[in-house]
């Protein structure tokens, strides 16, 4: 199942409806400067405070989109309004121009442009000392803006890190996924093509009835358990949930197995001492099949042996063969993911020719 990542609800608005809010907030911060202006300015309106007063308010409605543009118009713009102007904007537009900034980025230059800025425009008009005592509040506003950016900023990177990290998690777990389900229709359709072709070669040879009947059920039968396999592998993939859930063939099966390549011509002695289940007992029936099918491929074998057996600490494994053509067997894609199922229990596995004659294939699985 893929894995999701559970983001903030605010994070899920749209970007046009928190322009729409900066924007309302922008037109009501201007409205209110210019009443300000306006108030000090009772005969005649001054131009520079109702320039600053727009300057500062307006390009809070854009903050999200141009933040450093922004900044500097609202800061330039604050340095513009004079006496008890400054006190009322300050704590409102700059701190927020800062706090969308730093979101962003690192903004330290930024908060310490602020800072001085803020500190500059109280003591270079002639303002109350009401105003000069505000000055502490107004630079802690500042801190707190940044600081509150600071913590959105290192949480957005925190989300989208692990966003980033269940991707690949999910990314290298289809990658798995699909390896394990090219293994296993390699090993069902490889096998029982490979009996199947053995089995039909013998048909053609044999002339009498009874032996005829017998192989070619052995086909049906052995055609009918590939397409029992195929069917499971391909519902794994369906995406409606009507997968086929016939169970995994385990050692259970093993006989019915063996049987089978029996009737393609090779005499099989089974020995299972111990049992397996669920994923371990579906590799032990594969390094089996994988195996034989070889055996009946490559090997020019009369006879093979397979031995399941329990120790201690681990499930032994082993196919052997009387073939002629050992050291020159294949070691081709099937070997390889046999390879790969042992190793995923951190296992060991080895295939190569016995010393005489014949082919060997062991896996060691720990329990």
């Amino acid at each position: 199942m893929r894995e999701q990542i559970r983001l903030p609800l605010l994070s899920r608005v749209p970007e046009w409806a928190w322009v729409a809010v900066d924007t309302a907030i922008a037109l009501v911060l201007a409205a209110s400067f210019l009443g300000l202006a306006a108030s000090r300015n009772v005969s005649e309106p001054d131009a520079l405070d109702q320039a600053a007063a727009l300057a500062t308010a307006l390009p809070v409605a854009v903050r999200r989109l141009w933040p450093r543009a922004v900044f500097v118009i609202v800061l330039v713009g604050g340095l513009g309004m004079r006496e008890f102007l400054i006190p009322h904007a300050d704590p409102l537009c700059l701190p927020l121009a800062l706090y969308t900034l730093t979101t962003r980025g690192r903004a330290v230059l930024p908060l310490l442009a602020a800072g001085a800025a803020t500190v500059q425009g109280v003591l270079a008009f002639p303002v109350t000392g009401t105003v000069r005592d505000q000055l502490g509040l107004v630079l802690a506003i500042l801190a707190a803006a940044w600081a509150a950016g600071t913590a959105v900023r290192q949480r957005r990177r925190y989300t989208e890190q692990l966003a980033a990290q269940a991707e690949e998690r999910a990314r290298a777990q289809a990658v798995a996924e699909r390896l394990r389900v090219a293994r296993e229709l390699h090993d069902v359709i490889g096998h029982s093509l490979s009996t199947i072709a053995v089995q039909a070669g013998v048909a053609g040879h044999v002339g009498e009835a009874g032996e005829m009947s017998r192989t070619l059920a052995s086909i049906e039968e052995t055609s009918r358990s590939a397409l029992r396999e195929t069917r499971r592998l391909l519902g794994v993939l369906r995406e409606d949930g009507e997968a086929d859930l016939a169970p995994a063939p385990g050692l259970a099966d093993l006989g019915a197995l063996v049987a089978r390549t029996r009737a393609a011509g090779l005499d099989v002695d089974l020995t299972i001492d111990g049992d397996a289940a669920g994923e371990m007992g579906l590799t032990v029936y594969r390094i089996v099949q994988e195996a034989l099918t070889n055996v009946l491929k490559h090997a020019g074998a009369r006879h093979a042996a397979v031995r399941v057996e329990r120790e201690e600490d681990a499930l032994t494994v082993e196919i052997t063969d009387d073939g002629t053509r050992g050291a020159a067997r294949p070691y081709g894609h099937g070997l390889t993911g046999l390879r790969e199922r042992v190793h995923l229990f951190g296992g060991e596995f080895e295939a190569g020719a016995r010393p005489v004659r014949g082919y060997r294939v062991m896996a060691r699985l720990p329990l």
